[in-house]
């Protein structure tokens, strides 16, 4: 987990570390389906503080008694709102390890002051976007005390659009299930009965309750199997997948993995259940580590295509997180390829050709020219069209039309050519 390494008086714990990188990247207009990939600059800012505590500068260097005293006065809620829009114009590692520090106050404060300090901020006059900001900093400490009380004052806010309470109340609602499984599913019940949950959009899907569900058929999966799968189950068919990809940015308890791809095989349509595994599959990885992987893979006695799927998608994931960090090079690659030979030789070339597309978008991202110089070369270097087909199939070549258009006449096979060639009209 992000904060796994840090020291006891440093430690943050992972709802609230998490809920920290849903209000600093959301601030900043990053949605959730990112944040799995953000989340490792925040483990890594995490780890700089940790380090920082070390060799902290002089005015860190306090007496316990005045660090005491300075946390014990009063917040000034429209000083700190200034402060946290400064922050987050400039996005500094220097300006994470104050949010940290901040958190952990929060962290050190009762419920009560916790629901003392939501009243004063809800008398203040703040714009809609601030204090939704100041409330959801608040929420995550006041869920890890006491999951019951947040869940009943935020139960209206789950449908706000930035579905940010909507993602930390489904934290509150498995840490409540942990604790007291019988109440809280009936607290949710009670909650689905009276339309909280309803869909508010056209397509009829509740976000907020694909969250809640999986967050809570999660954690059945290990005490309650069959309960896990009658809550599905009771999900509306076209839901379910979503649901199951919606376990937040938790890895799978080893010994729950073959419950989980039952469920998958048992409740999910055949033709998304490989993408379904695959999803937990790539959460997996660690860079280019993909042992975790290939013992999921033993576990759920994967197929030949459930063995494809999660084999490219982990692969994918694996050169996502070198993005992170650094430019991705042959080395890379060919580290990552030799892995998806020992269990999916076939999926190597889209896997490559995937991973390249990825690598044109990320924070330290190749140039396209580097990226088709380098699908050209596996593409030469196999026989099929897969490296090419899948570099040019997405968004990125859109972009770069002209250049697509001359790696698309090397693709041999007709119908794929002229597939790739009309989508860069």
């Amino acid at each position: 987990m992000i904060v796994s390494m840090l020291k006891p008086t440093l430690f943050i714990p992972p709802v609230v570390a998490l809920a920290m990188a849903c209000i600093w990247l959301g601030s900043q207009r990053q949605s959730i389906s990112n944040l799995e990939r953000q989340s490792e600059v925040l483990r890594k800012a995490i780890a700089a503080r940790t380090s920082d505590s070390t060799a902290a500068s002089p005015q860190d260097k306090s007496s316990p008694s005045a660090k005491t005293a300075k946390n014990k006065e009063p917040i000034d809620w429209k000083q700190f709102a200034a402060r946290f829009g400064d922050m987050n114009r400039s996005g500094g590692a220097g300006d994470m390890r104050e949010m940290i520090r901040f958190q952990q106050r929060l962290m050190a404060m009762s419920k009560e002051e916790l629901i003392t300090a939501l009243d004063e901020i809800a008398a203040l006059e703040f714009p809609d976007e601030t204090r939704n900001m100041l409330e959801q900093m608040i929420l995550g400490p006041l869920v890890e005390k006491d999951p019951e009380l947040a869940l009943n004052r935020f139960i209206d806010r789950i449908h706000d659009k930035n579905m940010g309470f909507s993602w930390q109340l489904s934290n509150a609602m498995q840490q409540w299930a942990k604790k007291d499984q019988a109440a809280a599913i009936a607290w949710f019940d009670q909650q689905i009965a009276a339309g909280k949950f309803d869909s508010k959009t056209l397509d009829g899907k509740s976000q907020p309750r694909i969250l809640f569900e999986g967050s809570l058929i999660h954690t059945l999966l290990g005490a309650d199997p069959k309960a896990a799968g009658r809550r599905l189950a009771a999900m509306p068919e076209d839901h379910r997948e979503e649901t199951l990809s919606r376990f937040g940015f938790q890895q799978l308890k080893t010994e729950d993995q073959l419950a989980f791809a039952k469920l998958v095989r048992d409740q999910i349509p055949e033709k998304d259940q490989a993408h379904t595994l695959a999803n937990q599959a790539s959460r997996l990885v660690k860079k280019d580590d993909y042992s975790e992987v290939d013992g999921f893979l033993d576990r759920i006695q994967a197929t030949p295509a459930e063995r494809g799927a999660c084999v490219e998608k982990a692969a994918v994931s694996g050169i996502q997180r070198f993005n992170l960090e650094k430019k991705i090079s042959r080395e890379d690659l060919n580290s990552m390829r030799e892995w998806v030979g020992t269990q999916a030789p076939e999926a190597a070339g889209r896997a490559t050709g995937l991973a390249l597309a990825n690598a044109l978008q990320s924070r330290h991202k190749l140039e396209f020219a580097e990226a088709a110089e380098l699908a050209v070369q596996y593409h030469e270097a196999a026989d099929n069209d897969d490296v090419l087909y899948s570099f040019l199939e997405g968004w990125p070549a859109r972009q770069n039309k002209e250049q697509a258009r001359v790696l698309a006449a090397k693709i041999s096979d007709a119908k794929r050519r002229e597939e790739i060639l009309k989508n860069l009209e």
